[in-house]
């Protein structure tokens, strides 16, 4: 008996050292967004209510873990490592987030502060690299969250520019970049690079290394904007990654800038992209963020539209999941429960109406 015991703890230890290609999405954070959130003093109000960021923690899967997180934990979806990556090498798919989270704290303060009133022009101004092919010159030179501007001193401003001014070369050519990055796309610096080649039909087409050859809609690049920003705003990141607090800083940056009155008192959880339309669209991981948002005791929870069910599958009674398709439909609800925006938040009206809320929600106070 023994010996069998000792059998078994071994073969544990083993297996919990044993890592499999796949992911468990488990219940992160919920935490206050105004926390992550700096503005100028005296734009600044205090804050009546919170606005909760939620994200989603990852683990990797040991071969003692597969069954359990599989079967028995409910809060847990296990997925294939190519899944949750989308085939990017690790170091690329880190990066990645990085860089959807720079680009989503971007527009959302741009979304929020033309929301308050604020001008805030706007310009593209190059491409983004969000995927780069290993082996390739620019696997050996740039990096994911590169921002082109350039090439051979002209000017690009979408993936369709830089597609073309590589095509224009031969394979085995040189071409120099102009490159920055998303927080300073304008701060460049030159990267010189020899073209490689990969044959097309009867032709050899020019490579730089960036997957382009699907078109519109390569995940591989996307145009980068530059904003010019009225107030000096820093939105932190706190080690998340992705695009998915998008939703989240803009309504906790109009809560801090309008009068914190936003939430009416509540603890309000919300996660969604934004676009500079203000559109807010889906995300991954919202099982595990509702479980999230539910221990943080949010009552309310603001969601992409298409995610709903999602949600509510996972959601108490004590929590109303809401779907939103925009900032201005967040904000419509956000009134019907009591909240509102100072006199300098209420941009003109766009957008659906909000959804119709308790009675009781409409005048009580929220706890």
């Amino acid at each position: 008996m023994l010996v069998l015991v000792l059998v078994i703890v071994v073969g544990m230890v083993v297996a919990n050292r044993v890592t499999l290609s796949y992911y468990a999405l488990v219940p992160g954070r919920a935490q206050p967004v105004a926390g992550l959130i700096t503005v100028p003093a005296a734009h600044d109000h205090r804050l009546h209510g919170t606005i909760l960021l939620t994200d989603v923690g990852v683990e990797q899967v040991t071969a003692l873990q597969y069954l359990p997180d599989r079967l028995w934990r409910t809060a847990t979806t296990v997925v294939p490592t190519s899944d949750l990556t989308g085939g990017l090498p690790a170091s690329e798919f880190a990066l990645q987030g990085t860089v959807d989270m720079e680009e989503s704290q971007l527009t959302a303060e741009a979304v929020a502060l033309r929301q308050m009133g604020y001008a805030v022009p706007e310009a593209d101004v190059g491409v983004v690299l969000y995927a780069i092919i290993p082996g390739t010159p620019a696997y050996r030179s740039l990096a994911v969250g590169d921002v082109v501007t350039a090439v051979d001193g002209v000017p690009v401003r979408s993936p369709s520019d830089l597609v073309a001014a590589i095509r224009a070369h031969r394979p085995g050519q040189q071409v120099t970049l102009s490159v920055g990055t998303v927080t300073s796309p304008t701060r460049t610096h030159p990267v010189t690079l020899r073209l490689s080649g990969q044959r097309q039909g009867s032709t050899v087409e020019p490579i730089l290394g960036i997957p382009y050859s699907q078109l519109p809609g390569s995940s591989g690049m996307g145009t980068q904007a530059v904003y010019d920003f009225p107030l000096h705003v820093t939105l932190s990141a706190d080690g998340i990654g992705g695009p998915s607090a998008g939703l989240a800083f803009t309504l906790g940056l109009l809560d801090r800038l309008s009068g914190g009155e936003l939430t009416g008192g509540r603890i309000v959880a919300a996660t969604g992209t934004i676009d500079p339309t203000g559109a807010v669209g889906e995300i991954g991981g919202l099982p595990q963020k509702t479980v999230a948002v539910e221990r943080a005791h949010a009552t309310v929870f603001l969601v992409p539209a298409a995610q709903v069910a999602q949600a509510q599958a996972h959601a108490t009674s004590g929590l109303t999941v809401l779907g939103v398709t925009s900032l201005q439909q967040a904000l419509s609800d956000l009134r019907r429960l009591g909240g509102h925006l100072g006199a300098a938040g209420n941009g003109p009206p766009a957008g659906p109406t909000g959804h119709a809320v308790p009675a009781e929600w409409q005048s009580a106070p929220w706890s």
